[in-house]
This record gives structure tokens, sequence and C-alpha cells, in this order.
């Protein structure tokens, strides 16, 4: 008879989920981790890009999982200018179908039970209600639920189904998205053009990309990531315009082999937890209002969820909050308030901080990136933006 009980639920197999069903499963408890999708790593709703000073202590980068390894970053202006930043081993351009699908095997690895075409469709009395996403793979071994509903009790529930999350609806947490709140978000896997394959590019200015920024992020020496996010409320423009504008400008012959679109969110959760539940990810909303990377803090949070989610069922006292608010939420509240700065600048502020970003960086080899550092430099070269840079420093 196959099992309907387990220690712990987790909905959602990206990063995050894998991450805390390992994390759990160590342990020697019970795990299931749901997944709607037939392949864990497809749809793909990510730039792939993930930094090795934000993931140090949480997890070893495989080589197998990394498309190219990033060595500094070239930042483009509002007027076309550019300098470069030497950052050696900064971190990698992942193949995030191979990474989110190893992860979620060393889960299973561990005893795991992964369920992928399952989706979850509600909460009642501590049991997942589950049917089966794509009926026509549901007669293979181990996928889905031969389209019929089904529960599943838990002890615990880990909710990390993405940015849309249902789990958190369920267990009745805001996760509502103001347009302030959210970025949204158009990247094209563009092949056949030329660009530096070890270093990440970032441009900024409204004719680009408005209340946010572009990105290229090389996946071989001639194949890449090129995408942009955009601040709704900055534009009435939709964030494929500005994309198509800028491909059609930069790389006329390139050949656009995937799209995506999407969204990332902008806001900090009053509350991610409860007595039996997490939010993990992008569900909790972990992802950095600054940059839109989710990959690092989805994998850190799956950690520490599974490691006290672990603490919880055996009564033992857990450090869920305090351990989320040292190692994500400081970092995120303090990017957050960088970012509503960041809305209110003009076209000739961008400008400004661009050439003195340049000042400080350009033609440098570093080994880290003070934020705080930064901004100080801002207020002392360009006073007229001391009322918004102070609040960021105290």
């Amino acid at each position: 008879m196959a099992q309907s009980k387990f220690d712990i639920i987790i909905v959602g197999a990206g990063p995050a989920g894998s991450s805390a069903a390992f994390t759990a499963a160590k342990e020697g408890i019970s795990v299931l981790l749901l997944e709607e999708h037939p392949e864990i790593g497809i749809p793909l709703a990510c730039a792939e890009g993930l930094s090795r000073s934000t993931i140090k202590g949480y997890l070893e980068i495989r080589p197998e999982w990394v498309a190219s390894n990033l060595t500094g970053s070239i930042v483009r202006g509002p007027d076309g200018d550019e300098f470069k930043i030497e950052y050696p081993d900064v971190g990698w351009v992942l193949n995030r179908k191979l990474f989110d699908r190893a992860l979620a095997k060393n889960a299973e690895d561990r005893g795991v039970i992964v369920k992928t075409s399952t989706k979850a469709i509600g909460i009642e009395d501590n049991e997942v209600i589950v049917i089966s996403a794509h009926p026509s793979l549901s007669q293979k071994k181990g996928v889905g639920e031969n389209g019929n509903l089904k529960r599943y009790r838990f002890k615990f529930l880990i909710g990390a189904d993405g940015i849309t999350s249902n789990v958190g609806r369920w267990l009745d947490i805001d996760t509502r998205l103001k347009l302030t709140e959210i970025e949204v978000c158009a990247q094209y896997l563009i092949e056949g053009i030329k660009i530096e394959p070890n270093y990440a590019y970032f441009i900024v200015g409204n004719d680009y990309t408005p209340g946010g920024y572009a990105w290229i992020f090389p996946k071989s020496a001639n194949s890449a990531n090129v995408g942009l996010g955009i601040t709704p409320l900055k534009t009435k423009r939709c964030a494929k315009y500005f994309l198509d504008e800028w491909v059609k400008k930069d790389f006329p012959y390139g050949i656009i082999k995937e799209k995506i679109f999407g969204g990332a969110s902008a806001k900090v959760l009053k509350r991610f937890s409860g007595k039996n539940f997490f939010l993990i990810g992008d569900a909790a909303r972990f992802t950095d209002p600054l940059s839109g990377a989710g990959i690092a803090n989805g994998i850190k949070s799956g950690v520490i969820a599974g490691t006290n989610a672990v603490l919880r069922i055996r009564s033992k006292k857990d450090y869920f909050e305090a351990e989320i608010e040292k190692e994500i939420l400081n970092e995120l509240r303090f990017h957050a308030k960088i970012r509503d700065a960041y809305l209110k600048l003009a076209e000739k502020d961008y400008k400004q901080i661009f050439n003195i970003g340049k000042r400080i960086f350009a033609g440098k080899t570093i080994s880290d990136i003070n934020t705080r550092h930064v901004i100080k430099e801002i207020i002392f070269s360009a006073p007229h933006l001391l009322p918004i840079s102070f609040k960021l420093l105290f």
C-alpha cells in the first residue's frame, strides 16, 4: 500500500524545496516532495546567475551544473559607456535544468519520495490534497496520481511553490504584491552572438529598463540569457517591448532559442511561518528586491527550514525565524530601501551614479563589494542625493 502519511510534506521541487527535503531527510524522517510539472527544472523562469559568496557554506557547486564560470562584470550606463570590474571566481551561470534535477535527485537518494506531475490543490486538517497535473503521464511509475484526488497527511508543511504560492494563500499569509513591489521580467536565450563569456553584463537607464536593470548572463562563448526587469508604475509599456527593442539594436543576427516571461517580488513579508509550516524561497518573498536574485536565498531558506522543521517535529526548540533574519532578511530589508531610492532617481542621477561607479571600480580587481561604502561615495560625490542616501545609511 502506498504511503500516505509523512513527517514533512514540501510543495515545490525547485532549489528551495529540494534543499529543504534533502536537509530534513538526513535526520531520518519521512519526507514527501511534490512537483506539479512533469520534469523538475522545466519550465525555467530564471537568469541562472549565482554568486559564490551568497551560497558559501550552504552548497558546493559541481562543475557539471555550470554553464559559465564568471570572473567579473561589465557595467553599461545610460549613454552606452561601459566599465569592467575584475572579480575572480565571483560566481557562475548555471544550467538550471540540470541543477534543479540534481538537487531533487540528491534528496531522493536520501530517502525523499519525489512525485512529479502532482499538483497540490488545497490543504485541509493537516492534509495536502493533490491531483495529477498531467493525466496523460499518470500511469508512469511514481508520477502523478492517476487522475484522482489523493490526500497526504503531514506533521509539518513547507511551502516552496514559487512567486505565485498557493500554499501561502491557503495558510492565510498575505503574499499579494502591489505594482511597486514587483519587477516584471522578460528574457531570451540567444545564440550566435558575440560576448565576453566570463563576464556578467549589467545595464541601467530608463531607455533600456525603467525602474529596473538589464542583464546578459553568458551560457557559452556565443550564447547568453539576455533579459531585463521593469517596474510597472514607471512605464506604460511591457517588459517584452523593451527587450525586443534592445535585442533588435544589439543582437540583430542572434537566434532566439527560448523565451521566458515572469516576475520577481520586491516585498519583505511580515509573516512566513506558523506552528506547523514554513514558507521558503520565492514563496516567502526571499527574492532580493534589488537584483531579483533568488537561487541562493532559496537554498539557504531550504536548508534552514529543513533543519528547523525536524526540531519542531521532535518538540525541540527551533531557530527558524532567527536564522532567516540573520542569513536573509537583514540584507533584503536594506536592499529594499536601496530599491525604493533607485525608483526615485532621474536619468541624470543614473548617469552620475554610473560615473561614480566607474571611478571606484573600473580596471580594478576586487574580492568584495561593500554596498554601504558605495553609498557613502555617492553622498560625497552627489550631494543632491543626500536625502535619499541618508535614509539608507541610517
